[in-house]
């Protein structure tokens, strides 16, 4: 049997915190679709079918990134750095565009710094997650996520 590769702690997490967003994102849109006809009945700034079809999107966008991540894909990891701010920006659009409420307009500046922090952390991860644990473990380290072994 060939020496199992482990992986950097932070990039666990970061992998299981992507996942998570998905499954999130998921049960969003699982209960405005299961609650339907109560979204229909309020009076929000986008139609019904609106954050169930954004949650389902982005669910399966983090769902897959998340698994990508916890295998070690470099696809995932360059993906993801992508995503990030993306989302970002679709959720600042939606927000500039939608939220008209006085809560949404209050919460707005802590919301937007939470996301941000959040966002930063998972990018630095992504991008240096994996070199620390490389380096110490010497000549024959096996590269992690964003890294290339050269021989």
């Amino acid at each position: 049997m060939g020496k199992r590769k482990s992986r950097p702690l932070a990039v666990t997490l970061t992998a299981g915190g992507v996942f998570l967003l998905g499954a999130g994102n998921l049960v969003q849109s699982g209960q405005v679709l299961f609650r339907y006809d109560l979204f229909r009945s309020l009076p929000l700034s986008v139609p019904a079918w609106y954050p169930a079809l954004g949650g389902a999107v982005w669910g399966a966008v983090w769902i897959v990134l998340g698994a990508g991540l916890w295998r070690g894909r470099e696809w995932a990891r360059r993906s993801a750095l992508i995503a990030i701010p993306l989302q970002l920006g679709f959720w600042i659009a939606d927000w500039a565009l939608f939220s008209r409420s006085t809560i949404a307009i209050q919460s707005f500046a802590f919301d937007f710094f939470l996301r941000l922090l959040i966002a930063g952390l998972a990018a630095g991860v992504l991008l240096f997650g994996g070199r620390r644990e490389e380096r110490r473990g010497g000549p024959d380290a096996q590269p992690e996520i964003g890294q290339s072994h050269v021989d």
